[in-house]
Formats: C-alpha cells, sequence, structure tokens
C-alpha cells in the first residue's frame, strides 16, 4: 500500500462504501462544530450540509481531497471560541478553502 493510499479515509476505513465514508467524515466534521452531541438532532444539520457539499466530488481524488479540507477547516472549531456555527457559513468556508487549493 501506498503512502497515499494508507493516509486516505478509504483505506483507514477499508471495505466501506464511498458514502458510508463520506457521512463518518461529514459526522466527524459537525462534532468537531458543535462538540460532543446529547442527541443525533445536535449534528443533524452539519451532517447534511457537509455531505452535499462532499457530493460534490469528480473522482476518488477530489473525494479525498474534499474530506481533508473539510477536517481541516472544522477540527477543533468547538474549542476555539467560535461563535458562528451556522451550518451553511461553515461549508461556504470549507469550499473558499477548497477552491484555494483545487
Amino acid at each position: 500500500m501506498s503512502d497515499e493510499e494508507e493516509f486516505s479515509h478509504a483505506a483507514r476505513l477499508g471495505g466501506l462504501r464511498t458514502l458510508v465514508i463520506d457521512r463518518f467524515v461529514a459526522a466527524e466534521a459537525a462534532v468537531q462544530v458543535t462538540g460532543p452531541p446529547n442527541n443525533k438532532d445536535t449534528i443533524k444539520p452539519f451532517v447534511r450540509y457537509f455531505l452535499e457539499w462532499l457530493k460534490g466530488a469528480d473522482g476518488p481524488a477530489d473525494r479525498e481531497l474534499r474530506r481533508r479540507v473539510l477536517l481541516m477547516v472544522t477540527e477543533g472549531r468547538n474549542r476555539q471560541g467560535w461563535s458562528d456555527i451556522d451550518a451553511s457559513k461553515i461549508v461556504n468556508l470549507v469550499d473558499d478553502v477548497y477552491c484555494n487549493i483545487a
């Protein structure tokens, strides 16, 4: 397995369907924004927005890049005192960062 494959979410979560991996990454990003959820409704709007954004990928490499950018932008967000946790605004920020990279 190459270094690239070893680092990818698909390799680390081996055997899962792409949609399942996307759901996992979207939920992980949502928890990074909200903190540990009390129930599924806490993260639901974030997961929905994040999944919709991930669906815009045009292939496996782009999908992996989108996953990494999403997690990079949301990492530690709940611990940094961000007052704005609006899902659509976060997706816009993620997309801006992605567009500066890709």
